[in-house]
């Protein structure tokens, strides 16, 4: 396969993810000669000009409800950016960052920008690096999380009501369980709750793009006088790098892509990838869970199963099929995903099954706060473009349970949510890189699913790039963060040698 994203990985014991010199480089039109002239990557610099830094550790903790993490330092600071850059001296937005290190972390250190774009605030995908074993990345370089505008410590947005909110967080379950019914309601909340935030943001309710938050990476490296980023993207960030990629190609020095998404997909076809993602997610989920001794046992399929049909009965105080399926993906995306953090989530909704939904329902409580602010909604809906009629949900929702039972019909109706919205051009993809990408990919992302990388196949191949590629078999959002051997790739790959032969590895869980 062209580009080496998701397709047959040759496997590489333990984490060989060293150098190799590899054949010499034919360059110029002198195609009978060989050049002896070793490459090297883009210069990086550390910021000549640095932010108004605060340390913030106790105040990032309690936002997230999380312990501050031990070892490790976290500053905040923010910086205006134009709402629009095409006008300056225009409206300007507060973008909000939070600096990660430790007390190894050398003060001349070029930092990873990192952008979780509206999958969750990056300020929070950053704890996942400061608790996992992507803490060894921080005794290297620092790490600086860029929230997306709108979102996070960004500032959040507030313009739909209480009651669009809930609906949004069901996808309009309730005592009937029939999807057409569910997405009509689903689509008058949307229409109505898009109306408010279009009031509410005027005249700049299309601001909240990936394309415009990729505008915000380019302000961030003008403020530090720098030549070039170093960005971590991870999940719907890809977009974001990508998007400024294709702006300021020359302003990029490192790419890392972690757990990618694809770019300007078709929103049927992109839900349709993580239906079946989240499904192989789920499923891995559960064999390692019977493995560990979780109380769902060998059959925890149809405990899922039979939570997310009776919940979307609305019986007593359950929880519909959305919110569990949050629940639990959310959990394993920044909880423990060690055999005692799944035996925990299992007694979760083990317990459930039981008539006791209050630990799950603790889960998809913070699922919510943390994946479904009112910024995310606006900036997903800015970007999600080919949305398929409310009519055709239905039988889309019944095509995709078929193959993926237990994640079709939310998927499906989580196109409904952007009926109404306000939907911004396709923003141009790189024709080129500076720098050969990396591309991390987690084979069981309970955010977005494995199967979002394969679609940025066509672009690697449009752009004439060979991305190194690497999978990863854990559980959990983030490769670079939970993986001690992708960790280390991103800092040898941080170096001005490119990454040598293989172009596919592997690392192990």
């Amino acid at each position: 396969m062209a580009a080496g994203v998701l397709t047959s990985v040759a496997l590489v014991a333990g984490c060989a993810v060293g150098p190799d010199t590899g054949p010499d480089i034919v360059r110029g039109d002198h195609g009978d000669q060989k050049s002896t002239e070793v490459p090297r990557q883009p210069e990086l610099q550390a910021p000549r000009n640095d932010l108004n830094w605060s340390p913030c550790a106790g105040k990032i903790a309690e936002r997230y409800g999380v312990k501050a993490p031990e070892g490790v330092r976290l500053d905040c600071a923010r910086y205006d950016a134009p709402v629009d850059p095409s006008k300056p001296g225009g409206a300007t937005v507060k973008i909000g960052v939070v600096r990660a290190k430790t007390a190894a972390t050398p003060a001349d250190a070029v930092p990873l920008v990192l952008t979780s774009g509206e999958d969750m605030p990056s300020s929070r995908t950053l704890l996942s690096f400061a608790s996992g074993d992507g803490h060894a990345a921080l005794d290297r370089q620092p790490i600086v999380a860029v929230d997306h505008r709108g979102i996070g410590t960004s500032g959040l947005i507030d313009c739909m009501t209480t009651t669009q909110r809930g609906t949004y967080d069901t996808n309009a379950a309730g005592d009937d369980r029939d999807v057409a019914a569910r997405a009509e309601k689903l689509s008058e909340a949307a229409r109505t709750g898009a109306d408010q935030c279009n009031d509410t943001l005027s005249p700049d309710q299309l601001a909240y793009s990936a394309a415009a938050a990729g505008e915000d990476l380019e302000q961030l490296r003008q403020r530090w006088d720098v030549d070039r980023l170093a960005v971590l993207s991870v999940g719907t960030g890809s977009s974001v790098a990508l998007a400024f990629a294709a702006a300021h190609p020359d302003q990029v020095g490192r790419l890392v892509l972690d757990s990618p998404v694809g770019y300007n997909v078709d929103a049927r076809a992109a839900a349709a990838s993580r239906a079946r993602g989240l499904q192989a997610t789920l499923t891995a989920f559960l064999q390692r869970c019977a493995g560990a001794g979780c109380s769902l046992g060998a059959n925890g399929a149809a405990t899922l199963g039979r939570l997310m049909s009776t919940g979307a009965a609305g019986q007593g105080d359950a929880l519909s099929d959305t919110q569990v399926l949050d629940a639990v993906t959310t959990a394993l995306a920044v909880g423990d995903t060690s055999p005692a953090g799944l035996k925990e989530l299992s007694a979760a909704l083990t317990a459930a099954d039981r008539g006791d939904t209050a630990a799950l329902r603790a889960l998809s409580d913070a699922a919510r706060s943390l994946r479904l602010a009112d910024g995310q909604v606006v900036a997903r809906c800015n970007d999600m473009r080919g949305r398929p009629g409310t009519d055709e949900i239905p039988a889309i929702a019944r095509d995709w349970s078929g193959q993926s039972p237990l994640t079709g019909t939310t998927t499906a109706l989580d196109l409904v949510r952007c009926d109404g919205w306000g939907v911004t051009d396709s923003p141009p993809a790189p024709d080129h890189f500076a720098v050969n990408p990396l591309i991390l990919v987690g084979r069981n992302d309970p955010v977005n699913g494995a199967d979002a990388a394969a679609d940025l196949t066509p672009l690697m191949l449009a752009a004439n790039t060979a991305p190194t590629t690497v999978t990863w078999d854990g559980l959990g959002y983030s490769v670079a963060a939970n993986s001690r051997c992708a960790g280390d790739l991103i800092g040898e790959y941080l170096g001005s040698a490119p990454l040598g032969a293989p172009t596919e590895r592997a690392c192990p869980a």
